[in-house]
């Protein structure tokens, strides 16, 4: 029990005298904040770059086109559109979201059917070689 004792007044005096006297509810304000602060540094510019990193397929059009989402979220319909390029070589790809500044139907409707694109892959696309999703793609003159 001494050694129990022992313990228990260590760390009690430990968080006595790095807290002071604050109450466990600006403990747990100030833990929220810094949490906060660390997401925006670190986790928050991870999500808004391009997200590519340089994997890349060349593929020959043969039909570009959108189509609903569908499903629900939250009980929402979502009907948000989805760019679908079919492809000779790569087979059918997906673009959930079209680069900056631009809709998902403005973008789809710039791939012409019969021309080569090199495609970015999603890096959270699970299949790289085949029916991937797409973040941009880029035409290739020949």
């Amino acid at each position: 029990m001494f050694i129990i004792d022992s313990i228990k007044d260590f760390i009690k005096g430990f968080l006595e005298e790095f807290f002071g006297d604050r109450r466990p509810s600006s403990i747990i304000i100030m833990t929220s904040i810094v949490a906060i602060i660390i997401y925006v540094l670190v986790r928050f510019p991870y999500e808004l770059r391009d997200d590519s990193d340089g994997i890349t397929a060349t593929c020959t059009v043969t039909k570009a086109y959108t189509r609903p989402r569908g499903g629900t979220i939250g009980e929402l319909n979502d009907n948000a559109p989805v760019g679908v390029f079919e492809t000779e070589e790569c087979g059918t790809l997906s673009m959930y979201e079209a680069p900056e500044g631009w809709k998902i139907p403005a973008y789809v409707k710039t791939a012409q059917p019969g021309k080569k694109y090199l495609f970015h892959v999603l890096n959270s696309s699970t299949k790289k070689d085949r029916d991937f999703s797409t973040t941009r793609f880029e035409e290739i003159k020949e």
